[in-house]
This record gives structure tokens, sequence and C-alpha cells, in this order.
């Protein structure tokens, strides 16, 4: 179990690790100056890489996850709201620590923790919409659902307002299925499944 919470850690590291030198090297007046090439590679980046770390190393946990997500998008999304709120709150106590002296030394710590899990949240999001296209097909694997939600990842990226919008709705979904699972009420109930298909993914 200790390489893999390790192995995690690690690819989450490299995931957050450019954004984090990105920010210290570039002026802030220009970060948001993105190229078209370049936030599509961010978007399917994190998708991609973040999903291939909770299949690969947390397959039960990460299905659970994406299927609680997917269950009762709703509740999901009540629930990502909460968490989404949190996490704002977090980021703004790492930026007021990272304005003080030796601040870094929490602020650092709260903003990884922030962007590990908004990216684990958006991972989840996508999978799970990514399966529910799948479905349709009479599919039902959550790799396959990874491929597809790192195509829709791209295909938002092109789209600059309604993409955007969209990923940060996807995002708070994940962030319910994430936070409901952790919670241990991620199982589906008898009346989320015969819940009719608009109140889920």
């Amino acid at each position: 179990m200790n390489w893999r919470v390790g192995g995690f850690v690690a690819v989450g590291l490299l995931a957050v690790m450019p954004s984090i030198v990105a920010a210290q090297s570039v002026p802030t007046e220009s970060l948001v100056e993105l190229t078209l090439i370049e936030r599509v590679a961010i978007e399917t980046s994190v998708v991609l890489f973040m999903g291939i770390a909770i299949l690969g190393l947390f397959p039960s946990w990460g299905t659970s996850a994406i299927e609680t997500a997917r269950g009762s998008t709703f509740v999901s999304g009540f629930f990502g709201v909460l968490v989404a709120v949190a996490l704002v709150l977090l980021g703004a106590s790492a930026w007021i620590y990272s304005q003080v002296m030796l601040g870094w030394l929490a602020a650092y710590p709260l903003a990884l923790l922030v962007l590990g899990t908004t990216f684990i949240a958006r991972a989840i999001g996508f999978i799970a919409l990514g399966n529910t296209i799948i479905a349709r097909l009479g599919v039902d694997h959550n790799w396959v659902g990874l491929i597809v939600g790192v195509a829709i990842a791209a295909v938002l990226a092109l789209i600059p307002i309604v993409g955007a919008a969209f990923g940060l709705l996807l995002t708070v979904v994940g962030l319910g299925g994430v936070a409901r699972t952790a919670l241990g009420s991620g199982k589906r109930t008898e009346r989320e499944q015969s819940m009719p298909p608009a109140h889920r993914l």
C-alpha cells in the first residue's frame, strides 16, 4: 500500500510542479495569456495523468468515486459546492500565509492540497462523463471512459467561456463524488438507482 501512496503523491506533484514553477518565474499579468495549444495541453494533461494515477493506483476507490458522481449528480453537485467553498477558503489562507515571513511553510502544503484535490476531482468528473457517453454504446470500462474524458477536455479547452464553465461543473460534481466516497456514502442507494436519467450523468 505504501508504494501506491508514494506513487500517487509523485504523480500529483509532477502534475502540479509545472504550475508552481511557472507561477514563480512568470509575471502575474502574463499568466492568463495562454495560447490555444497550451490550454488544450494543460486541460488534457490534468485529466490524463490524474486519471491514470487514480485508476492505476486506487482502482476500487476511483471506481466508487466515479460511480458516485454519476449515480446522483445533483447530490454530488451539492456536496461539491460545499467542498469547493472550503477549497477556496484554504486557497485564500495559503495566499495570506505566503505574504508573511516563513509563511510558505504553511502556504505550499495548503496550495498543494487545494490543487491536488481539484485535479483529482476534475479527473473524476471527466471520467464520469466519459463513462456516461460510452455506456450509451454498451461499453462499461473506466479506462475507455478516461480516454473519452481526455477528448472532451481537449474540446472544451477550445471553447474559452462555455468550455471553462462546463469544466468547472464537472469538477464540482467530481468534488462531490470524492467527498461522498471519503465519507462512506459513495454506494448508490435503491432510491438513487431508480432516479430518472435527468438526475444523474
